[in-house]
């Protein structure tokens, strides 16, 4: 089982990333730099843009409060067809293969960036789909843009993954297409915990589980400790404990009030993530941690 590290115990800062995005050099409708500007204003501190099929010239669109990262989105065929982000690729990427998404993987990877499994649940992947990837550093566990046809959320088949040994680390992302005021932008994030905001350290982050995926919901600790599992959060009306099947643990707060945190003795489970629901629905997802 890949072990992950825990954000909530390592040194650095937080960071809020958005890990896919579309400009007018593919299909989106905003131009790089000012898809750059609505990012930065909405206080943002990473943003990948991710165009399909050709890598951004991000030179000159970073400054002191975001930093903009190139990036890719492939659609290989082989051995099933998927989507895949690609973080840190140079602006002329290309793969060997772009219909094999094994090679497309061991390209980015070669080029010094992670490769990302996008929208499984959209594409209509379940784990059987794309257990035979290897070398993904993460995969999506909610995109807002997929919300449009009602398939935003992957946690069951990220779920399924982890129950069977694929040990991935999810992140949260919002694929915008659309312009200013879209209802693709700002819906869900990924909060990285890193010392520095630099391209490298965004891919160590997200490769390593340095981070949490959110729609809303802040989590402030999480930590499995002196025989405890520990959370504390924002205000939320829920708060669950996930490991496999069957396992699990709940609290739910009384109607019309909330609860900031969850406490329990530690189990014997391989592993526990957790789920966090505030009174509006969003969520917040934090990467498993080995028991």
């Amino acid at each position: 089982m890949r072990s992950l590290v825990n954000p909530f115990e390592i040194g650095g800062k937080w960071y809020k990333a958005n890990l896919h995005t579309h400009t007018t050099i593919s299909d989106g409708l905003l131009s790089p730099r000012r898809r750059v500007a609505q990012y930065r204003r909405a206080g943002y501190n990473v943003l990948a843009l991710t165009d399909h099929g050709r890598g951004s010239d991000v030179r000159g669109l970073s400054d002191g409060r975001m930093l903009v990262v190139g990036g890719i989105e492939l659609h290989p065929t082989r051995p099933r067809p998927c989507h895949l982000v690609g973080l840190n690729v140079p602006r002329d990427f290309v793969c060997r293969d772009g219909d094999d998404a094994n090679r497309c993987i061991a390209d980015i990877r070669q080029a010094g960036g992670a490769a990302v499994l996008a929208h499984p649940y959209w594409c209509g992947q379940a784990y059987c789909d794309f257990h035979m990837l290897r070398g993904l550093a993460a995969v999506e566990v909610y995109n807002t843009t997929c919300d449009r046809c009602g398939r935003p959320c992957s946690e069951n088949e990220w779920a399924y993954a982890l129950s069977h040994g694929m040990f991935l680390p999810a992140v949260g992302v919002d694929d915008t297409h659309g312009g200013i005021g879209a209802v693709d932008e700002f819906g869900s994030w990924t909060w990285l915990k890193m010392p520095s905001a630099t391209a490298a350290n965004v891919v160590r982050a997200v490769a390593a589980g340095a981070g949490y995926a959110s729609c809303g919901p802040k989590v402030h600790q999480f930590r499995c400790r002196d025989g405890k599992i520990r959370l504390r959060c924002s205000p939320a009306a829920k708060i669950q404990f996930v490991s496999e099947p069957s396992l699990g643990a709940t609290r739910r707060a009384d109607a019309g009030k909330a609860i900031v945190s969850f406490t329990v003795d530690l189990p014997d489970w391989p592993f526990v993530r957790v789920v966090v629901t505030d009174a509006a629905g969003r969520k917040a997802w934090t990467n498993p941690i080995v028991l």
